[in-house]
C-alpha cells in the first residue's frame, strides 16, 4: 500500500490513493502539475474533495520528470513552487522547501525516512526519478508525522506500483542529454498472477563534463584583480562527470485474509567527479583545473503491509539502510580509485507502525503510530569528518480530524526521544571533542492544530500552526576536518541544543474545470538555529568553520496559477520570495533560494491531421539578484581575485515538444527539451560551481519511451 507525507503544517494525511498520470505543474516545458484536482486523496481521516484537506501538497509522477530529462530528484521537483534545488551539474540535486535544505527537509521512501549524510551542501539524494511511481512533496513543518529533520517539509519517494493483472507491462528509457554528451538508458517492468506479483527497474546513467557559455576568464593572470568578478573556468568544466547504475526489485502478496504486503530491495551506486576551486587542490592554479572523486553506494530492504483488524487499518512498515561514501582528498579525481581520506558507513534499521481508524469519540477519524529508529554509523578514512558512533529516536504519536460541515479541524501530537553518542571506537582517527564526547539525550514534544474551510465547492483557506524540531547530528556536533566539497575546514559544538520550530501559514487555494490557482503566506520561527560561521582564520590555506547557534525565521509567500484558455492552450504562472534572517542581528540565513518567477504556455492540437499527443512547450524564467549570507558556503569568493558567491539576476528560455507516434504496433514517446535555449551565461545561486565557474549552458535532451504490455 502506498502511504504519501500527505501533511500541511505538521497536520499528516498518512495515504494517498495512486492518481493517474498527470504532468506537472509550471515544469519547464512541461504541462502543469498533477495537483490535488487530479489525485484522489483518499487516506485522510476523512476523505473527500481536495478542498477539503488541509495538505499543501504537491505530486509529481515519474513519467513528468523523465519527459523533462530529470537526471536527480532536485531537477524533477524545482518546477514546484516553494521548492528549489541545490545543483552540482546533472550528478547532485538537493531540493530545497521554503528556505530549508539538508537535514531541514525530511527524504522518505514509502513513509520511512532515509538517510544521504545530507551534512555536506552538495550531497545528493540517494534516489533514481525514473524508478519512482510519483513523489509527494509537503510543504512546511511535518515533524508530527515524521519527527526530526522535517522542519521544512517532507518528500516521499513512492516506490514502482505492482499491477498483479498484468502479466508483463512496463517501459524502455532512452535520452541524450547534450550540455554533458549523457546516455541514460533504463527499464521497468510488473507483472503478476492475481495474488502475487513484481515490479523491478534498472537505470543507467553517464554523464560527462558539462559546458558552460565560452566567457573570458582572467585568473591566474595580471588582469584578475582588474576584473574580479570573471569565472575561473568557463567552457568545459573537467571533474564534472559521473556514473551511476540504479536498480530495483519489489514483490508483493495481495491476500483477503492475510492482507496486503510488498518486499523490497533497492540499490543506488554512484561515482563521481567534482570540480575544485583554485588553490584547493594540490597543484598551484596556473596548473588548471583539479577535481575530487566521490563513491557511494546505498542499499535499502523495505517490508511494507496494509492489514485491516478490528476497525482499524494496521500498516507495519520495516526498513534497513546501508549507506557508504568515500570521497578522496582534493586534487584526486576518481579515475585514481578511493585513496582512504573520508570513509562513512552506516546502518539504520527503523520500524513504524501505523493505525488508521474511522470515527470514534465524537470525532471524525485519525492516525496513531509509534516508531523506532537505530543509526550505527562508523568512520574508516584518515580523516575525521562525520566520526563514528550511534544515534536512537524513539516516538509515539497521534492525530485527529473533524468535520463540522465547511470547515474542517486537525490536531496532532507527538513525543520523541531522541539520543546522539559519538565513539571513538568506531572513527578510525578521532578527535579530542569525540574522544572525550557524552551522550546527548534530548525529550521533545510537537504538535499542531490546523483547519481548511470551504466557502464554495471552488474556494477553500486554509490555516496551520505547527511546532517542528531537529536534533544535532553527529557531524554538527563533532565534525574536525577539511571539508573538500565546500572548500573549507570545519568545526563541531558539542554543547548545541536542538532546533525547535513555530511554523504558520494561511492558503487561499481555487480549484474549477479550467482553472487552478493557490497563494500561501507563511512564516517559520526558528529557535536555536544551527549555522556555519566563519572564524576569520585560515588552514592548510583553507578558511575555518565553527558551528553556532542563533534564533532565526523564514518567511514567504508563493503562488502559482494554471489555465486551460482553449481545448489547444494552456497556461501557467508560479512565483515565490522568500527571506531568512537570524532574529538577533538580521544576517541573512545561507542557502535562501533568490526570488523568482516564471510564466509558460503548452500548445497540444489534436485531431485526425496531428500525429499523437502532439504537443508543444515555452517558459521564461526569471531569478532576481541575490547576496551571498555570512557563512555561506563559498562565501569566501566575494573576495576572491575570480567569481562570485553573490548573484545578479538573469532570465532564461525554455522550450519543449513532444509527440508519440506507433511504431511496429507500439506507441513511442519522443520528448525533447531545451534548456537556456539562448546559451545565455549566468550564474543560478544555488549552483555550488556558482564561486568559481558560471552555470550550464544551452542543453537539448531527447528522450524516447518505449512502453510494452505482454
Amino acid at each position: 500500500m502506498l502511504l504519501p507525507s500527505v501533511s500541511l503544517a505538521a497536520n499528516p494525511a498518512p495515504a494517498a490513493a495512486p492518481a493517474p498520470a498527470a504532468p506537472s505543474a509550471g515544469s519547464a516545458a512541461s504541462a502543469p502539475t498533477s495537483r490535488l484536482d487530479t489525485v484522489s486523496v483518499t487516506g485522510v481521516p476523512i476523505p473527500g474533495s481536495p478542498l477539503s484537506q488541509a495538505a499543501e501538497v504537491d505530486v509529481v509522477n515519474s513519467s513528468t520528470m523523465s519527459a523533462d530529462g530529470a537526471a536527480n530528484l532536485g531537477q524533477g521537483l524545482s518546477h514546484l513552487p516553494g521548492v528549489d534545488s541545490i545543483g552540482t551539474g546533472n550528478v547532485a540535486g538537493k531540493p530545497v522547501i521554503r528556505g530549508l535544505s539538508g537535514e531541514r527537509v525530511k527524504i522518505l521512501s514509502n513513509d520511512i525516512g532515509v538517510s544521504s549524510q545530507s551534512f555536506g551542501v552538495r550531497h545528493m539524494p540517494v534516489t533514481d526519478p525514473f524508478l519512482l511511481d510519483r513523489v509527494e512533496v509537503v510543504r512546511g513543518a511535518s515533524s508530527v508525522l515524521y519527527g526530526s529533520s522535517a522542519l521544512g517539509g517532507a518528500i516521499n519517494l513512492m516506490p514502482l506500483d505492482i499491477d498483479y493483472d498484468a502479466r508483463a507491462k512496463g517501459e524502455l528509457l532512452g535520452r541524450y542529454d547534450s550540455n554533458n554528451r549523457e546516455w541514460d538508458t533504463g527499464l521497468k517492468a510488473t507483472g503478476g498472477n492475481g495474488h502475487f506479483g513484481y515490479a523491478a527497474g534498472l537505470i543507467r546513467r553517464d554523464g560527462g563534463d558539462i559546458r558552460t557559455p565560452d566567457e573570458a576568464t582572467y585568473f591566474p593572470g595580471p588582469d584578475a584583480a582588474a576584473h574580479p568578478d570573471a569565472p575561473a573556468y568557463t567552457g568545459r568544466l573537467k571533474y564534472t562527470d559521473f556514473n551511476q547504475i540504479n536498480g530495483t526489485v519489489a514483490v508483493g502478496m495481495q491476500d483477503k485474509t492475510l492482507g496486503d504486503w510488498r518486499l523490497a530491495y533497492s540499490r543506488w551506486n554512484d561515482e563521481h567527479n567534482y570540480l575544485l576551486p583554485p588553490p584547493a587542490g594540490i597543484k598551484p592554479p596556473p596548473a588548471g583545473q583539479e577535481g575530487v572523486g566521490q563513491f557511494i553506494d546505498d542499499r535499502q530492504v523495505q517490508l511494507t503491509g496494509h492489514k485491516k483488524l478490528a476497525g482499524i487499518d494496521w500498516k507495519p512498515n520495516l526498513m534497513w539502510q546501508n549507506n557508504r561514501r568515500r570521497s578522496n582528498a582534493g586534487g584526486y579525481p576518481r579515475h585514481l580509485g578511493f585513496d582512504g581520506d573520508i570513509d562513512l558507513q552506516f546502518d539504520q534499521y527503523t520500524a513504524r507502525l501505523t493505525g488508521q481508524h474511522g470515527a470514534v469519540l465524537g470525532l471524525s477519524g485519525g492516525t496513531i503510530g509509534v516508531e523506532y529508529v537505530n543509526k550505527q554509523q562508523v568512520s574508516r578514512g584518515r580523516t575525521q569528518l562525520s566520526p563514528g558512533g550511534e544515534v536512537n529516536n524513539a516516538a509515539v504519536f497521534a492525530f485527529e480530524e473533524k468535520d463540522l460541515g465547511k470547515l474542517t479541524l486537525q490536531a496532532g501530537l507527538r513525543y520523541d526521544y531522541h539520543d546522539v553518542e559519538a565513539l571513538s571506537g568506531k572513527t578510525a582517527n578521532p578527535s579530542t571533542s569525540v574522544r572525550d564526547a557524552d551522550k546527548q539525550s534530548y525529550n521533545v514534544v510537537t504538535g499542531s492544530i490546523g483547519g481548511v474551510y470551504a466557502f464554495t465547492d471552488h474556494l477553500s483557506l486554509a490555516a496551520n500552526v505547527g511546532r517542528g524540531f531537529r536534533a544535532p547530528t553527529l557531524f554538527e556536533l563533532y565534525v574536525a576536518g577539511q571539508h573538500g566539497g565546500v572548500a573549507a575546514f570545519q568545526r563541531g559544538n558539542p554543547d548545541l541544543d536542538p532546533e525547535t520550530s513555530l511554523d504558520t501559514s494561511l492558503s487561499l487555494r481555487w480549484e474549477s474545470d479550467r482553472i487552478s490557482a493557490e497563494l500561501t503566506g507563511y512564516r517559520n520561527a526558528i529557535d536555536d538555529y544551527i549555522y556555519l560561521q566563519s572564524t576569520g582564520t585560515m588552514r592548510n590555506g583553507l578558511p575555518v568553520f565553527d558551528h553556532d547557534q542563533a534564533d532565526a525565521e523564514l518567511y514567504g509567500a508563493e503562488g502559482r496559477i494554471q489555465a486551460q484558455l482553449t481545448d489547444w492552450v494552456s497556461m501557467h504562472v508560479k512565483g515565490e520570495v522568500v527571506r531568512g534572517r537570524r532574529r538577533d542581528n538580521h544576517d541573512d540565513l545561507p542557502l535562501i533560494p533568490a526570488d523568482n518567477v516564471g510564466i509558460g504556455a503548452r500548445f497540444t492540437p489534436h485531431g485526425p491531421s496531428w500525429p499523437r499527443k502532439t504537443y508543444a512547450s515555452i517558459d521564461l524564467t526569471y531569478h532576481d539578484s541575490h547576496d551571498a549570507a555570512p557563512g555561506e558556503p563559498f562565501s569566501q569568493f566575494d573576495t576572491a581575485p575570480f567569481g562570485r558567491a553573490s548573484t545578479s539576476g538573469y532570465g532564461l528560455v525554455d522550450v519543449g515538444a513532444g509527440v508519440a507516434p506507433k511504431i511496429g504496433g507500439h506507441e513511442v514517446q519522443l520528448d525533447l527539451r531545451v534548456h537556456n535555449l539562448f546559451d545565455k551565461p549566468y550564474r543560478d545561486f544555488l549552483d555550488t560551481y556558482k564561486g568559481y565557474a558560471l552555470s550550464p549552458g544551452r542543453d537539448i535532451r531527447l528522450t524516447t519511451t518505449i512502453p510494452f504490455d505482454i
